[in-house]
């Protein structure tokens, strides 16, 4: 590891080129593409620009399908005068991407390498496709690759150091990341801080005032649960999870009607029978999981307890609201019956799961809905390096996906063979370094635990996109590309030194 000091890093001129080179990429991207600031995606988790306008602190405060953190930066934004607030959000993107640049030039450099590779590697990632699309897209993606990055660097300064200030930038990230997306459960929040502090307390000098950091932080991002169990009768950051369980237990996704027809016919049958809820019932109806509140769903009316966050069924851009009330009790519904229907054919939600876990490995996060086509051109060009065909281009392999093989085979024809090795081989190198660095500092014989946290961070995209969304998931990736990044960068310097 290297002995430069932070200080001395950020005087490094390397740096400062992989920057310039980062800001000059977007320049000519800007010029070349028309490349703008997107902040109008059209995504399900913001509520009501409208509302957030005219009522921002009612309309956050009664916010149950996801942390408000988003739409509270939004509603910052539309509240300072004229595009004021948009450009300011337009740079706080620009300004993580150059961070994650900065941040990995440090990290490169602390595992050995010379400031010009450390500058060559750092500007490579901070010009790759995924990197600039999401940085011009109002969504969480980008600062959470920001935020993850960072709670990594100020836990490898707390292991290595065990002061508090570190701790308290760790604990900060976490409480953002927390408030931000429901992914960032209360449950591995907790986890997280908790067995940090377990570690450093193996060393006489660590900070006992660690734990009462961890206490507060822990007490911020459980204030969205609380409200939720008051306001809405569940203890959790998102109501939607049940939607989500279901749609990986159901099939009814794309050829499941063909592959899973006699699935699909059993659960019609018991839903006509009463044997599942209604929400079920009205799943099947919509023929999407996603759409069948709708069926129940109660507009606002003249009474004085409106409240158009939860009432109105759709926006004032006349999309559909996922904030609705009725989306909770269906939720609610959804999830019982999912495992019953899980324990019925759980050859249905296996199937979800595998191609849901290749969809991660093996798709390039700049290939998700319509994102690609802002840079084609550029997103094309790497396709063809990574030997991978787009989504929006790939006819399928003729073969008809009746069995979990060819349902695996088609998958990976869809899939970048490249990029699954990258991404299995970082991920191998994050799990292994990880284990090795708790257990080393554990006992003594490691001077810091600088791949703990990661290795935390990666079982947790790993298991909860797979296993309970399904969907999206190279999307979900892109926060932790990063990290993975990084673990290549390191595996062959480490390889390189043998």
């Amino acid at each position: 590891m290297g002995r430069s000091t932070p200080w001395d890093i950020a005087r490094e001129p390397p740096l400062g080129l992989a920057i310039a080179f980062s800001v000059g990429v977007r320049l000519a991207f800007h010029h070349l593409y028309d490349l703008s600031y997107d902040l109008d995606a059209g995504w399900w988790q913001m509520l009501d620009p409208e509302l957030i306008r005219t009522a921002p602190l009612q309309s956050i405060y009664l916010m149950h399908m996801q942390p408000p953190l988003l739409n509270m930066l939004y509603a910052a934004a539309v509240a300072l005068p004229g595009t004021l607030g948009f450009t300011l959000l337009h740079l706080l993107f620009a300004g993580a991407s150059l961070a994650v640049v900065a941040m990995l030039y440090a990290f490169i450099r602390r595992f050995g390498a010379s400031p010009w590779t450390a500058g060559a590697g750092a500007a490579l990632f901070g010009v790759l496709p995924q990197v600039v699309l999401y940085e011009n897209l109002f969504f969480y993606a980008q600062l959470e690759a920001v935020l993850v990055l960072a709670a990594a660097a100020f836990a490898a300064s707390y292991f290595e150091r065990r002061r508090l200030a570190p701790f308290v930038g760790f604990a900060a990230c976490l409480v953002v990341l927390g408030m931000l997306r429901s992914l960032f459960h209360l449950g591995w929040v907790v986890t997280v801080l908790i067995g940090a502090c377990v570690l450093a307390s193996r060393h006489r000098d660590w900070d006992r005032r660690a734990i009462a950091v961890a206490a507060a932080s822990i007490f911020v991002v459980a204030s969205v649960y609380v409200k939720n169990l008051k306001e809405f009768g569940i203890f959790s950051a998102s109501s939607w999870d049940g939607i989500s369980l279901m749609s990986m237990a159901m099939p009814m996704r794309g050829g499941d009607e063909v592959k899973f027809a006699p699935a699909l016919d059993d659960i019609r049958g018991r839903a006509e029978r009463g044997e599942l809820s209604p929400a079920t019932a009205e799943a099947l109806e919509h023929g999407d999981v996603w759409w069948g509140w709708l069926g129940s769903a109660k507009d606002c009316n003249a009474g004085r307890e409106r409240r158009e966050v939860l009432c109105a069924i759709v926006d004032s851009h006349g999309e559909p609201n996922f904030n609705h009330i009725a989306i909770v009790g269906y939720s609610r519904d959804l999830a019982r019956d999912a495992w019953r229907v899980l324990r019925l054919h759980p050859r249905v939600y296996l199937d979800h799961a595998g191609s849901s876990l290749l969809t991660f490995l093996g798709t390039p996060s700049w290939d998700y809905r319509h994102i690609p086509f802002k840079l084609a051109a550029y997103t094309s060009a790497w396709n063809r390096l990574l030997l991978y065909e787009s989504v929006h281009t790939f006819r399928g392999t003729g073969r008809v996906a009746t069995g979990w093989w060819e349902s695996t085979m088609n998958r990976l024809a869809a899939s970048s063979l490249p990029l699954l090795f990258l991404i299995v081989a970082g991920s191998a190198f994050i799990v292994l370094a990880g284990i090795g660095d708790a257990i080393g500092y554990w006992r003594g014989t490691r001077p810091t635990a600088d791949w703990a946290f990661p290795m935390l961070v990666l079982a947790l995209f790993v298991s909860v996109p797979n296993l309970i969304n399904g969907v999206e998931t190279q999307r979900i990736r892109y926060s932790i590309e990063p990290l993975i990044y990084l673990a290549i960068f390191a595996g062959v310097l480490k390889w390189r030194s043998r």
